[in-house]
């Protein structure tokens, strides 16, 4: 089951690719089509070129949850040209381009149903690309009634009144119940866990599930609290935490401008045990505190450079496809480093495209239905199936191996990938009692 071996957040929207961000300012809060340096290439074989299909990507471009939208537009725009290029996707007989709109919802309801209407009704989107979360909850009826596929990074969204909404690419919540088993596994002589997050649909979601885990797997849990979204000073809230002497500090689902405001307390206070979150920024957290402080802290985004993944490999034909794109000097420098997030979106994008290629059309039902049908789904991650009825009453969550890293000298490396349903299998029912003591089962929401 466990295997081991021995974005630039700061000024992400300013700092973004000039295209891009040119392009949302000159949309005025409307929907947008995602400039591309290639167009599509004829087919390559006997096929057909048919109708481009339409790609959305709904989520923050702007504000603190930026840093888990805006850096995604790169890994889907290279997925789409890649598809391009090689005349398009195969769909029932024909090669059909991809094109992507985008629009900045805010992480604000009222803007994301916005959006939402906007690439539905003017830009006729089959996928839309999206955080989750507020948002989620605000366009899932539009976008039930009109059969179109949202693509959550936030599988805590998933319910059976959804039929259109998959998430799990991504794989929160499932490592924010596994790094709890990975600590204790590493390091048995740890008791004592704190976790925090912010006071959204996606910190009270999240934190459930992996307070319910960190329970299961024999952690005291010494501190479990949500500090409220509008917070610009974290003193106060690092001191209460550490005043319950955790061996764990755990960001939960913690905004990434939010994690590296509490991890800069955490250092100016004092803490000596670990760090563990859903997603570290190493690139802006260690402008605030030395490499020795994060060592040994733990997340779930791995770097595509890692040795980890082999090479070749997609892993890393892809963070080279993104340096020769995005990098320094590059056609489209955005001026920062690359990111976990310029990878996370593409994952169910792939997903949804070999959907949609074996299914042999774009209609929601049938390739919905296809990915179920697989046995094994190739994913960026490994392969995958279509699980999630025992946590989200509907199979509507890809499910790869889960990567789980470590900061070493600076640097994050994976240490290990855990397939999710071998370690659930034996835990899930005092899990789901947990979820349900604090109200955050779907059929509770």
């Amino acid at each position: 089951m466990v295997y081991r071996k021995g974005i630039s957040r700061r000024d992400f929207f300013k700092k973004s690719s000039y295209t891009i961000a040119a392009a949302a300012a000159a949309a005025g809060g409307a929907a947008f089509e995602v400039p591309s340096l290639i167009g599509p290439a004829a087919a390559q074989g006997s096929e057909p070129t048919g109708d481009p299909i339409h790609i959305g990507f709904l989520a923050a471009l702007s504000g603190p949850d930026a840093g888990w939208g805006l850096p995604g537009l790169t890994g889907n725009q290279l997925f789409i040209d890649k598809v391009n290029a090689e005349g398009g996707l195969l769909v029932g007989g024909e090669r059909r381009p991809l094109k992507m709109f985008a629009f900045d919802d805010e992480a604000t309801g009222s803007k994301a149903l916005q959006g939402a209407k906007e690439l539905v009704l003017q830009n006729d989107v089959k996928f839309i690309s999206a955080i989750g979360g507020n948002p989620a909850d605000a366009t899932h009826p539009y976008l039930s009634k009109m059969k179109v596929i949202y693509a959550s990074l936030i599988s805590t969204d998933i319910k059976p009144d959804r039929p259109y909404l998959i998430a799990g690419g991504d794989v929160t919540p499932r490592i924010d119940m596994l790094r709890p088993f990975y600590h204790r596994f590493v390091n048995p002589d740890l008791h004592r866990w704190a976790v925090i997050s912010q006071d959204d649909t996606i910190g009270l979601t999240s934190q459930a599930w992996e307070v319910g885990s960190a329970l299961s797997d024999g952690w005291e849990v010494v501190y479990d609290e949500h500090y409220a979204i509008e917070t610009t000073d974290f003193a106060p809230v690092v001191t209460a935490m550490l005043a319950t002497n955790p061996d764990v500090v755990s960001l939960n689902l913690s905004y990434p401008t939010f994690v590296v405001q509490i991890i800069e307390q955490l250092y100016l206070q004092g803490y000596k045990g670990l760090i563990s979150a859903n997603y570290l920024d190493t690139e802006s957290i260690l402008q605030k505190v030395p490499a020795e402080f994060l060592e040994g802290a733990t997340d779930s985004f791995p770097l595509f450079d890692d040795p980890w993944w082999g090479s070749p490999s997609w892993q890393h034909n892809f963070i080279e496809a993104w340096m020769e794109r995005y990098g320094p000097g590059a056609p489209e420098d955005v001026h920062r480093e690359i990111t976990g997030i310029d990878w996370d979106h593409v994952i169910t994008l792939k997903v949804w495209a070999e959907g949609v290629t074996l299914a042999g059309t774009v209609d929601p039902d049938q390739v919905l239905e296809t990915l179920r049908g697989q046995d094994s789904i190739p994913s960026i991650l490994g392969p995958a199936t279509m699980r999630g009825k025992e946590m989200w009453g509907i199979d509507n969550m890809i499910s790869p191996p889960i990567p789980i890293n470590e900061v070493r000298g600076g640097t994050k490396r994976v240490q290990a990938q855990i397939r999710f349903e071998d370690w659930f299998e034996s835990r899930k029912e005092s899990i789901i009692k947990v979820v349900e003591e604090k109200g955050q089962m779907y059929y509770q929401r």
